[in-house]
């Protein structure tokens, strides 16, 4: 269950400093509001097991493109997306037993990349 909001309290009334210099107060202002701003831009990520070799082609992909590597697997995972929502990917023959107990089934990369783990 998610923790109520505190309510934001004047740091400056908080520790008595009766007056502060006005420029002071609109620096702080000022970097709150940047960091509610950050907050709010923020979007989620994704951290992904990838073997050696694969990130070391993304990289390269990448560099050759001059492109950033985000934009090369952005790329990459749309159009996979596209065909498997397209049905166009058959992942059965690619299924194993896995060892995590989390899933019962895991997927074995295709060719020279499943060696490279």
């Amino acid at each position: 269950m998610p923790k109520p909001k505190s309510e934001r309290v004047e740091p400056f009334a908080v520790a008595g400093v009766g007056d502060v210099l006005p420029e002071l107060q609109a620096q702080v202002k000022t970097r709150e509001r940047r960091l509610a701003r950050w907050k709010k831009e923020r979007r989620p990520k994704a951290t992904y097991d990838l073997p050696l070799a694969m990130m070391e082609a993304v990289k390269a992909a990448a560099d050759r493109e001059q492109v950033a590597q985000s934009d090369i697997v952005a790329y990459a995972l749309a159009e996979w997306l596209d065909k498997y929502a397209a049905g166009e990917v058959d992942l059965s023959e690619h299924k194993r037993p896995s060892r995590n107990l989390r899933y019962s089934l895991s997927l074995e990369l295709p060719g020279e990349w499943e060696q490279s783990k």
